[in-house]
């Protein structure tokens, strides 16, 4: 249970990349601790395991997190069979969960709401409305609470555990310039399957690694060198879900109950080669760009997720939030940075998506 800690507990170390993702990671020898996440502090019992698996990197595990416009908040639990725990956490009205914990010998156990005092490692309970159960473990050290959520029809979308679904983009832009000649051209087919990864009363987070092709295909003059220097990234394929990247091929499909809104975001990258005057060419991982989709309205009903919409190209710089796709990588970022674009001038991209509930 809870109770029983290590001597030591990992430091977790975060830190921002440049690519909308969070690198989460912390010492490798603590394999029986993992990673876990909450949009609500205010809701002890709203903490939910990362799906994404940590990546060894030196004496570190790692896991990239792409980041969306809302607050989330980690911590590392330490693993294992005795943590207090509801299965299944979902159910519809009328269902009932199977509460389970280690019972330690000397330690009596309080569950609420409910019975009371309980003996054994589990209890059945069959709650009308979502409800945070509290499992109070006394012994001559003292009381320590756990807790474990039963969610109960969360928001119409209590049925759906799973989304099939596609999200096509392209973006084309040659901006005209004295000083450089620009021209990028971004394009993306892809399909998901997306598996829900958090829930709560008011929330249900969903993730899916893509498949299908992306293409990149960008080249840059810069006429203020003599010889006039040329870099070209020019790449297609598929997606790269490699959580060792500096980004993952991930998208995050939220669904907020509150607002009656749902939220996207994709960070696409894909293998590229890079040649630049002078010098040999090189392959290495491109980030075709980002999708950033902000508070659609969700229907009546549990049904399909589709819009088809432009959005603005937004540079590296772009602090403003809202729905936006930024391509990214050497050359789309360089447009901004050199200010033959703004945020204002950049143009938009075609964006369409349809995610439709799955067994």
């Amino acid at each position: 249970m809870a109770s029983i800690a290590e001597a030591q507990s990992p430091v977790l170390s975060i830190s921002l990349l440049p690519t909308a993702t969070a690198k989460l990671s912390w010492p490798s020898n603590f394999t029986a601790w993992q990673l876990t996440s909450t949009t609500n502090l205010s809701s002890p019992a709203s903490w939910q395991s990362v799906t994404q698996t940590p990546a060894p990197q030196g004496n570190a595990l790692v896991v990239m997190f792409p980041v969306t416009n809302k607050s989330r908040f980690f911590r590392l639990e330490q693993a294992g069979s005795c943590v207090f725990q509801a299965a299944p956490t979902v159910i519809a009205s009328g269902g009932a969960s199977t509460l389970t914990w280690c019972p330690v010998a000397g330690t009596t156990y309080r569950l609420s709401p409910g019975p009371g005092i309980v003996t054994g490692g589990s209890a059945i309970v069959s709650p009308t409305v979502t409800t945070v159960y509290t499992l109070s473990a006394s012994n001559t050290s003292g009381v320590i609470p756990s807790f474990a959520t039963v969610i109960v029809n969360p928001c119409g979308f209590d049925s759906v555990s799973n989304w099939n679904g596609t999200l096509n983009f392209s973006y084309a832009l040659t901006p005209p310039s004295p000083d450089y000649i620009f021209t990028v051209n971004r394009q993306a087919q892809l399909a998901f399957h997306l598996t829900r990864s958090l829930v709560s009363a008011t929330n249900a987070e969903f993730t899916g690694y893509p498949t299908g092709t992306a293409s990149m295909n960008d080249r840059v003059d810069d006429l203020t060198q003599m010889p006039v220097t040329t870099i070209t990234t020019v790449g297609s394929g598929p997606p790269l879900p490699d959580p060792s990247l500096p980004a993952v091929s991930q998208l995050i499909l939220d669904i907020d109950c509150t607002s009656n809104t749902y939220s996207l975001t994709i960070v696409l990258q894909i293998s590229a080669t890079v040649t630049a005057t002078g010098e040999a060419p090189f392959t290495e991982p491109s980030t075709v760009g980002t999708v950033t989709v902000i508070h659609r309205a969700l229907p009546a009903a549990s049904s399909t997720l589709s819009s088809s919409e432009l959005l603005p190209a937004r540079g590296p710089l772009w602090a403003g939030g809202g729905d936006l796709y930024d391509p990214g990588d050497l050359i789309g970022d360089s447009m901004f940075i050199t200010g033959v674009v703004t945020d204002t001038t950049a143009g938009s991209a075609s964006v369409s998506w349809s995610f439709a509930p799955a067994p």
